[in-house]
């Protein structure tokens, strides 16, 4: 009896000793700034510990008996942490003499999520670029355009009004009133409307971009990538921020943000506002005034509540408003001189000067509600947002000192999506994680294009195009009148099995069901389409050595079709979706303690229905998107960074591409210049290169941060921005010659106050960010001018 009830108790006693317990916390520097790779560890076990991720935060389980808690970080003193309750705030500070006596420190580890879960982009199988909290702050990084400045075979212009984009990546396109080729994606919400995609940046935590077709993870449209934008989540610590700006051209910002605990250690809330003003640096010579002005207001507001230790659901509010100008295009001196040439691809010796002063606006409305927790082996994502954007515009339509027409545009979007994600918990013990779910969306768009005509002139006889006596009309001819509506379901499923220690296989498919509906105001005619997408992804990849991952990857990327307003002799009604196979290989690698990191890709991309743009210039004009049977891109990129000492790095990238049409032919008008837009020559451009892909690029930089007394610091940021050769047609009569930016930044921080100097485009070059080969229509070549050098100072004050 004896014996039975001693080993009761020792049973009893085993498996009191077993209880575990989740902690979860934050940690922090003494200004509130989370602190990503700390870590932590279970005193009572060492051999249990995890690494604080984005925000800071963390959650390791432990025994039911363990009291405290290791927490370390470099240049950090190590603190041990009594354990009070189960969510815990660490504030760590620093140790300026661990640093002193440290040897030259390699790269930390920057955590991405290229595959939704959090994972070190040294071990994760894709071509990605990431930037955490301090490089994107040291950089000045404030857009997606100027992140993109510092990716390999990636280019941004922005042209005719704010929203216009195109972004090029490793070939493939924005298409001009089509669908972005890659997937935007804010805190697990997918922007829907690739016009927002530019939007101002702030209280950030991450930037990521990953290249190749990502459609299995991130959905249609997400061909030749995604960029994961990750910002700051609020916390229990209470934080505030005032930044003031100026610049040349009459730049004038504020911005007051502010962050904290409503209830401690339950509901957390953050908000941030931001104005800007700008009036402009390019002249336009006729009306004698700026043409690039812009005025913008930005409001984010978060609120997250933690729902016991594993689950919390986070609103967020997310709205911005840019009204600028617009359509300040550039032509030959005068239209009407037939012995003065088109405009060449390599003038930039004049500015606009268009009798009409351009106006346009842009706005966003983005709501979410986002509800995230685990379970013993699955963690559980649900996204619903709802997304607003208008886009608008009004301005020159012959871009010249003569009173013809005018022509507005406006497009909107509204889009519902319910997104619900089951994703396996990571564990060293596991072989086999997963990622599955499913999507609804449905989004409804209008375009419209209308052209006011000068009555002075149309109906004066054809005689007087002079701007002092236009009077355009008040009753515009309707170009595009179109309600579109896409409503797709879709469902995933991607994998991670590791074959051997070394070997990860991984597979994934989603299926998409489209629903696409075209309703013509201008025919009162109603079209349907639907169509059922497979995108499947596989990679395999071997870990060599810890230092050293060699992988493959195969994908299948979809860019949904749609409605153009009537067919005409250059594209049809209706333009096909466009489908990539691409195919890469990679290889990442590290050198001398993390001191040097080389990673380089190869890749080829077969393309079936490749989308471009093209317009009828009829009055009014018509816009539409058509398609290139096949096409090939193949490229090579290499990526660098070398950190020369703890307080200086530097980095660099190379990008090589080669776009080929395959079979496509390309229907030039012949006889525009007599009002005939019916005439027309087909012309086989199989063998042409690829519009808009730029054949290499070049960046190279520096970063430096290091202390100048107590509570002092500097850090200096240098970033040379090289593009290759591209062309703007299909026919290659036009083309942008290479060019090179150069942007730099010089912050100093002293206790809370920070104050930054900047410079962007600092030799001033000129380039095209648009150029329109319109002298087939009857027309001249027209040209969107860059931005001049720019140059300001940000102060913050933090409290």
């Amino acid at each position: 009896m004896k014996k039975l009830i001693l080993l009761f108790v020792f049973i009893s006693q085993v498996c009191i000793a077993q209880q575990k317990k989740d902690i979860e916390g934050v940690v922090a520097d003494k200004l509130g700034d989370p602190i990503v790779g700390a870590t932590i560890i279970d005193k009572s076990e060492p051999t249990n510990g995890v690494v604080s991720g984005f925000d800071g935060q963390f959650t390791i389980s432990i025994a039911e008996s363990s009291k405290e808690l290791e927490v370390s970080f470099l240049g950090f003193k190590t603190q041990i942490i009594t354990i009070e309750s189960n969510f815990l705030n660490v504030i760590l500070n620093e140790d300026a003499e661990q640093l002193e006596g440290v040897t030259v420190q390699g790269f930390e580890s920057v955590a991405g999520k290229a595959r939704v879960r959090i994972q070190a982009i040294q071990s994760s199988p894709e071509t990605t670029v990431a930037l955490n909290s301090s490089s994107i702050e040291t950089s000045g990084i404030n857009n997606i355009q100027a992140f993109t400045s510092q990716i390999s075979n990636v280019s941004f212009n922005q042209a005719q009004q704010p929203g216009v984009n195109f972004l090029t990546v490793r070939g493939i396109s924005q298409i001009r009133n089509g669908e972005s080729p890659v997937a935007v994606v804010i805190d697990g919400m997918t922007l829907p409307d690739a016009s927002a995609m530019n939007m101002s940046l702030y209280d950030l935590e991450l930037l990521e971009f990953v290249k190749g077709p990502q459609g299995t993870l991130y959905g249609k449209n997400a061909i030749a990538g995604a960029i994961n934008i990750t910002t700051k989540d609020p916390t229990n610590i209470n934080k505030n921020k005032f930044t003031l700006s100026t610049g040349n051209g009459g730049l004038f910002g504020l911005g007051l943000s502010s962050s904290g605990a409503v209830v401690k250690n339950k509901l957390y809330y953050s908000i941030t506002g931001r104005y800007k003003t700008f009036n402009g640096l390019i002249n336009n010579t006729f009306l004698n005034e700026k043409v690039d002005f812009s005025k913008e207001y930005n409001v984010r507001a978060k609120l997250k509540y933690r729902i016991g230790i594993h689950w919390s659901a986070t609103l967020v509010q997310d709205n911005f408003k840019v009204n600028a100008g617009g359509n300040y295009y550039i032509t030959k001196t005068d239209i009407l001189d037939p012995s003065i040439p088109v405009l060449a691809d390599d003038d930039y010796s004049r500015e606009p000067f268009g009798d009409i002063q351009g106006d346009s606006e842009l706005s966003n409305s983005l709501s979410s509600f986002k509800i995230e927790g685990s379970l013993e082996n699955v963690k559980i994502q649900s996204v619903t947002s709802y997304n607003a954007t208008k886009r608008y515009y009004i301005g020159e339509n012959d871009y010249s000192q003569y009173a013809f027409s005018k022509v507005s545009q406006q497009s909107n979007s509204n889009t519902f999506s319910q997104e619900i994600r089951l994703i396996s918990k990571d564990k060293e013990s596991t072989k086999l994680n997963y990622n599955f779910g499913g999507l609804f969306q449905n989004s409804k768009r209008y375009l419209n294009t209308y052209t006011f005509l000068n009555r002075t002139y149309y109906e004066g006889g054809f005689l007087d195009p002079s701007a002092a006596n236009a009077d355009y009309s008040t009753d515009p001819l309707i170009g595009n009148d179109d309600n579109n509506t896409i409503q797709t379901l879709a469902g995933f499923a991607f994998f991670d099995y590791k074959l051997t220690k070394k070997i990860t296989l991984s597979a994934g498919v989603r299926i998409d069901y489209d629903k696409l509906q075209n309703k013509s105001k201008i025919n009162d005619s109603t079209l349907n389409n639907n169509i059922t997408v497979w995108q499947p992804k596989l990679s395999l990849s071997y870990q060599l050595t810890e230092k050293i991952l060699a992988y493959a990857n195969y994908g299948r990327g979809y860019r949904s079709g749609g409605f153009n307003s009537e067919a005409t002799v250059k594209f049809d009604k209706t333009y096909d979706p466009e489908f990539t196979n691409s195919y890469e290989i990679g290889i990442k690698t590290s050198f001398l303690n993390n001191r040097i990191i080389f990673n380089n890709s190869l890749y080829l991309i077969d393309f079936e229905n490749q989308q471009q743009y093209t317009f009828i210039p009829v009055t009014p004009s018509v816009l539409g998107i058509y398609n290139f049977e096949e096409a090939r891109i193949s490229g090579f990129e290499s990526e660098i960074k070398f950190k020369a000492t703890n307080y200086l790095d530097f980095f660099a990238s190379f990008g090589f591409n080669s776009g080929e049409i395959k079979k496509g032919v390309y229907n030039k008008l012949t006889n525009s210049a007599n009002f005939d837009y019916e005439t027309h020559e087909t012309i086989d451009v199989s063998g042409n290169a690829s519009p808009y892909s730029v054949k290499s690029t070049i960046q190279f930089g520096a970063n430096s941060y290091f202390s100048i007394g107590e509570k002092s610091d500097m850090s200096l940021h240098l970033n040379l921005d090289s593009r290759g050769k591209q062309y703007w047609d299909p026919l290659e009569e036009y083309v942008q010659n290479p060019y090179t930016l150069v942007n730099a930044r010089v912050k100093f921080n002293y206790n809370k106050i920070g104050l930054a100097f900047w410079a962007n485009n600092i030799l001033d070059t000129k380039y095209n960010q648009e150029f329109f080969p319109t002298a087939e229509f009857g027309f001249n070549n027209i040209r969107f001018p860059n931005v001049p050098v720019t140059v300001g100072i940000d102060l913050s004050y933090k409290f």
